[in-house]
């Protein structure tokens, strides 16, 4: 044991555990390689996702004005008009980054679905083809494999990435005498080595934010039990969805301003976002109004009421980022951590800037990989076909 610690703290390369975890280390970042290149550069233009969709609106569009703006009901109007026989599962409000109603449709059977846009004065629906910010948020969210899958995938290429940075950070201590070395760049050296520290360094600063993805990347993927693993620990309050009550039975179905109205009461602080089933369908769904507190991409702050779409009761408030717990900051942190949309213009651009990184960390990886073997590999088949 005494030897082990020795090792450990002055000659951690003699260990085998090390080489272990080296290997490991080395063939999942190559399995994985294309996976984090693209899911890193995607991430990193996702902060941006609300300036690169708003560039891809059509002309025409009348401005976005707060006090002149389209009430719910005459939006789903013109889309009832517009679209019949289809049904509108969520509609979110226009806002000064990105102003334009939008509405996620399909038609009765569920067997399409499509997305509209709708002018933020006159409510006029118009169909919105597929752009390429959709096909890019598509893959980051579900790997362009649909929601059924694609997110649990993502889960296990996360889950993966959580290991490359446990095993990094320990193959990057040197050990006690020279470990300062691997905090920066010596560019006195071939690109070779230049490219081999670049790995190391860029490691070491971006591992937080990067386990921070991996980790909040299987928590999308696996919410419910990440939650319960959370609670054992710290119990969760705020961050844990109430309870809901039994709706009254209705007299008469409710009408669609009746149900905003409702949600407006029950969070008169808070300003509508989005709304899920406005189309008030009998499938069984509830309705969701997530009013915010704060600015319009602060979704870190929020009431979201539940209502009964037949008799527009309300089923649960749930006050979001009310937390009272470590386990409810934990949970809460996960998105805004992750999306870095959260705190500003600054924070986008360093999170930008770290999605960028995490790619250029994996291609140093894949040329430290190409340094130490595959050039060597090459240049014997070369000279053996010769």
């Amino acid at each position: 044991m005494k030897s082990f610690v020795s090792d450990l703290i002055h000659h951690p390369r003699r260990l085998f555990l090390r080489r272990a975890l080296f290997q490991i280390h080395l063939w999942l970042g190559v399995l994985l390689s294309l996976y984090l290149v693209l899911i890193s550069l995607s991430g990193a233009l996702m902060v941006y996702h609300d300036a690169l969709t708003r560039s891809t609106l059509p002309s025409g569009l009348a401005p976005y004005d707060s006090a002149h703006t389209a009430s719910v009901p005459a939006v789903m109007a013109a889309a009832q008009a517009a679209f019949p026989g289809t049904v509108v599962t969520y509609l979110s409000m226009p806002t000064a980054r990105l102003p334009v109603f939008q509405l996620n449709l399909h038609d009765s059977a569920k067997s399409k679905e499509f997305q509209a846009i709708a002018d933020p004065q006159t409510g006029k629906p118009t169909l919105l083809p597929r752009s390429w910010v959709d096909v890019i948020y598509d893959f980051h969210v579900n790997l362009l494999m649909g929601d059924a899958h694609g997110v649990q995938w993502n889960g296990v290429g996360a889950a993966g990435l959580l290991v490359l940075a446990m095993s990094g950070i320990l193959l990057w201590w040197r050990g006690i005498r020279s470990w300062w070395r691997a905090l920066g760049i010596s560019l006195r050296h071939s690109w070779r080595r230049v490219n081999y520290d670049l790995h190391h360094a860029l490691g070491l600063w971006t591992v937080l934010i990067v386990s921070w993805w991996a980790l909040s990347g299987v928590y999308f993927a696996w919410d419910e039990p990440f939650a319960k693993a959370v609670g054992v620990v710290s119990p969760l309050a705020g961050m844990q969805e109430p309870s809901p009550r039994t709706p009254p039975h209705a007299d008469r179905l409710a009408t669609l301003q009746e149900i905003l109205d409702t949600a407006h009461k029950a969070s008169p602080q808070g300003r509508l976002s989005t709304i899920s089933n406005p189309s008030l369908a009998p499938d069984g769904n509830d309705v969701y109004a997530y009013m915010y507190l704060g600015s319009p991409e602060d979704f870190g702050h929020m009431d979201i009421v539940r209502l009964d779409a037949k008799s527009g009761a309300i089923v649960s408030l749930w006050h979001y980022g009310r937390n009272r717990s470590l386990g409810d900051w934990f949970l809460w942190a996960m998105q805004p951590l992750h999306f870095g949309t959260l705190w500003g213009p600054w924070f986008r651009m360093l999170w930008c800037a770290f999605g960028v990184a995490l790619a250029v960390l994996t291609i140093s990886g894949l040329l430290m990989y190409w340094n130490r073997y595959l050039r060597f590999r090459w240049r014997d088949l070369t000279a053996a076909r010769a």
